[in-house]
């Protein structure tokens, strides 16, 4: 059918990403036509403006490091298409992933015959992952929310364990222009007799525990102040009288690995310390806070609560040194939002472009204090022959610039 996995990937990312729809009826249909089943193992799902990658890193490795097999599900991928689906939190292999694609084809085909409608990417890929755990034989699957919640393809499921990390201003034409019309999208993966754990700022308690409350939930609330930092770099920090170091930095970490620990928790009660210490140590998460060359991060804040979440750990664990950011940005974001928030901390901004069809000129978002140069690459370059010891670049704004930058990026000596 496809002669090369370039073929099939092309074909499946050509799929209509998003199709109106006011309830899961046709994933449900289509889920159930595949005959899986997934009853016997324990599931966890992710949802959240920002920090939903992290967290899945960090539950997947703590569960690798306790003994158990771990799939992974989430999106979207920084540098090829291969690491939205994990096993053992290992990227699916190249045959692995055309055998995949080339059945969910057929199914999809067939699929049409009898219900009426073909099916969009997501939940295309959705149906890919699960097909690939239940053939790995899994012990516990960690899927990550696509977008929103309550009609995202992932909420076919009955989970053990629900978590959601924050809640931002993303995708609003989509979910709706207030937190709390984003906060319902995203509570709509929480069920009857469902548990949450949640991270969410403490001015939407009252809007969780309502709802939680409505659907015969339960929920438990964790804030900063249920941990206590200890260091920056490297990051460490103390939750339930344990030290945890982790191999990740930035400040938004403290809460992805308190939420992370305390699903663990939750679901293994007796899991060994040591364990969840090793797990969390091994949790790399490409993009985030990365540091591809000296004193030259990636960071990929691509909305305006994540840009905010990058400006508080430049105040804090690069509080003594000077910050650069070089931006780009999709045109659907709120670009004006991000430049607003980098104006506020950074020293200098040099924005940029990147190949993507979805990119829009910045020229517009010039000022006296934000420059232009039209060659990302030639730009990093540029600044780093001016960077001293007390400057920082930080290269930010889309998961796609900064998977961009991280492929085509070569280390000078």
């Amino acid at each position: 059918m496809f002669k090369h996995l370039d073929e099939a990937i092309y074909w499946i990312e050509t799929q209509v990403k998003f199709k109106p729809k006011t309830d899961l009826d046709r994933m449900r249909s289509a889920y159930q036509k595949l005959g899986i089943d997934l009853s016997h193992v324990k599931k966890i799902h992710v949802a959240g403006t920002n920090g939903k990658g992290s967290v899945c890193a960090f539950i997947s490795n703590i569960l690798i490091e306790a003994g158990y097999k771990v799939g992974t599900y989430t999106s979207p991928y920084l540098l090829k298409f291969h690491e939205r689906i994990k096993y053992q939190f290992v990227d699916i292999k190249d045959d692995e992933l055309l055998e995949l694609v080339e059945f969910i084809y057929d199914f999809n085909q067939s699929f049409h015959e009898s219900y009426g409608e073909t099916l969009s990417f997501f939940e295309l890929l959705t149906l890919m992952s699960l097909i690939y755990f239940s053939k790995k034989e899994v012990d516990v699957i960690v899927m990550e929310v696509g977008l929103g919640g309550s009609l995202d393809a992932t909420s076919i499921l009955d989970y053990d364990l629900s978590i959601i990390t924050s809640i931002g201003f993303d995708h609003m034409k989509q979910l709706g222009n207030t937190l709390e019309s984003i906060a319902s999208n995203k509570l709509g993966i929480v069920k009857k007799n469902h548990h949450l754990i949640t991270t969410v700022d403490p001015s939407l308690h009252h809007y969780f525990k309502s709802y939680i409350k409505d659907v015969e939930a339960t929920a438990d609330y964790y804030t900063i102040k249920d941990l206590k930092k200890i260091s920056d770099i490297p990051l460490i920090l103390e939750i339930d009288e344990h030290q945890y170091l982790l191999a990740l930095i930035g400040e938004y970490q403290l809460l992805n690995c308190l939420i992370s620990v305390k699903a663990v928790r939750y679901l293994y009660p007796h899991m060994d310390d040591s364990i969840i210490q090793k797990g969390l140590l091994k949790t790399r998460w490409a993009g985030r806070l990365e540091e591809i060359d000296h004193h030259i991060y990636l960071d990929g804040g691509h909305n305006t609560h994540a840009i905010d979440a990058l400006k508080a750990t430049a105040l804090e664990t690069f509080k003594d040194k000077k910050i650069w950011i070089l931006f780009s940005a999709l045109g659907d974001k709120d670009i004006t939002g991000m430049i607003e928030i980098l104006e506020s901390f950074a020293d200098k901004i040099v924005l940029t472009k990147f190949p993507d069809p979805r990119f829009q000129e910045l020229s517009l978002h010039l000022n006296h204090q934000i420059t232009y140069v039209d060659d990302a690459l030639a730009a990093i370059a540029t600044l780093k022959k001016q960077m001293d010891e007390d400057t920082l670049l930080i290269i930010t704004g889309s998961l796609h610039f900064v998977g961009y930058i991280k492929n085509k990026y070569q280390k000078s000596s």
